[in-house]
């Protein structure tokens, strides 16, 4: 077994993708919402009284995704994109090692729709860095 085998994925190093391109220069701090849900029925039988049957109901939910990170330039490709917009492609996340290199764990979203683009609160009385949120609708996650 490889030393890099047993290692444990950090959760602050991580790269986002959208389609063939890379975006270095925007880094998020944040992600969240990645995970799956498949919901079931409970069927009771007559005559077999100890539990019920659990059916898969075809249907799987997907949480939002949410992406933050601290505002930038009105340049970045970020500052385009409005409620609304469809992906069209899919949206990678690459986990990277604790000294910035990718590893073989990641994850992509399919068919993004973005639902909800944000700014936190400006407070003047407050030294804080103004947060940009974004949220995504997806059809799909496949984590490798």
């Amino acid at each position: 077994m490889k030393e890099t085998d047993s290692q444990y994925v950090s959760s602050y190093g991580f790269l986002v993708r959208l389609g063939s391109d890379i975006y270095e220069k925007v880094c998020f701090s944040k992600i969240s919402g990645i995970e799956s849900t498949l919901d079931y029925e409970e069927i009771f039988e007559g005559g077999y009284n100890t539990s019920p049957h659990l059916v898969a109901i075809p249907h799987k939910k997907h949480a939002t995704l949410v992406l933050e990170k601290g505002a930038g330039s009105r340049k970045s490709w970020i500052s385009k994109i409005k409620p609304g917009m469809k992906l069209g492609t899919w949206l990678g996340v690459t986990f990277l090692d604790n000294k910035g290199k990718p590893t073989n764990r990641q994850f992509y979203i399919q068919d993004g729709l973005i639902t909800k683009w944000e700014l936190s609160g400006l407070d003047a009385m407050k030294s804080e860095i103004l947060i940009e949120r974004l949220e995504i609708m997806h059809e799909g996650i496949q984590y490798l």
